[in-house]
């Protein structure tokens, strides 16, 4: 029987949520720990999570600087999200967070995914090196293509200016890595809660409600 794509996405929410759960059961085992045997003149450390993420695959092009920036904002990519990515420049409005997210996660950049999560995120997490691990083989949306970001307006909080919210959609289309539902578009709905910390300040995410438009869960909210 062809799976359909309310069958495809259901399973892969949770999916992503079995695993994180799993993470977390990992990584909160209590017992005694091992201990360290070093060679020669100490432990070796393990590679950093910058050098691991270095060698995942990018969809970033080759001519990515010269290229329209992929979350619509009409500017080229280099006078848009390539300062954020680049870290050359911190994320100055919950925009500014929402559009190079979009960006990194059209162009496969799971690094700038964690540098930009709230530690009040539900998925953030302390061990870097298996988050970003976790987001290569899991997270960043392989199976679809990102065709657009619609971005509503931010509204920062009345009572707290360090808080902000956007409601947006996601327009995504199957790609060959599903097959059976191939060329199949959905949208996804969020309403994205983002906070500004740290010295010098920044805005990262810190979570949101997501629904999609697929028939028969549009109610459902897929990140609980």
């Amino acid at each position: 029987m062809k799976p359909t794509l309310l069958f495809i996405l259901v399973s892969f929410c949770i999916f992503a949520q079995v695993s994180a759960f799993a993470a977390g059961k990992k990584g909160g085992k209590k017992g005694k720990s091992k201990p360290v045997v070093g060679r020669g003149f100490g432990v070796s450390k393990g590679p950093s999570v910058e050098e691991i993420a270095a060698k995942f695959p990018t969809r970033m092009p080759d001519n990515a600087e010269e290229v329209d920036c992929p979350c619509g904002s009409g500017k080229t990519y280099n006078d848009c999200c390539a300062p954020f990515h680049k870290k050359e420049k911190l994320p100055a409005s919950p925009i500014d967070v929402l559009r190079s997210r979009y960006s990194a996660f059209a162009w496969r950049l799971p690094l700038y995914i964690i540098d930009t999560t709230h530690p009040e995120c539900s998925d953030w997490r302390k061990n870097k090196v298996d988050w970003v691990k976790d987001l290569n083989r899991d997270g960043m949306f392989d199976s679809y293509d990102f065709i657009s970001l619609e971005a509503g307006p931010q509204e920062i909080s009345e009572d707290d200016d360090k808080e902000g919210f956007i409601e947006f959609k996601v327009n995504l289309r199957a790609n060959q890595n599903i097959a059976a539902v191939e060329g199949e578009q959905i949208v996804v709905s969020e309403r994205s809660r983002f906070l500004c910390s740290g010295e010098p300040a920044s805005w990262t995410y810190a979570g949101g409600d997501v629904t999609s438009d697929v028939a028969g869960i549009e109610d459902v909210k897929l990140n609980n």
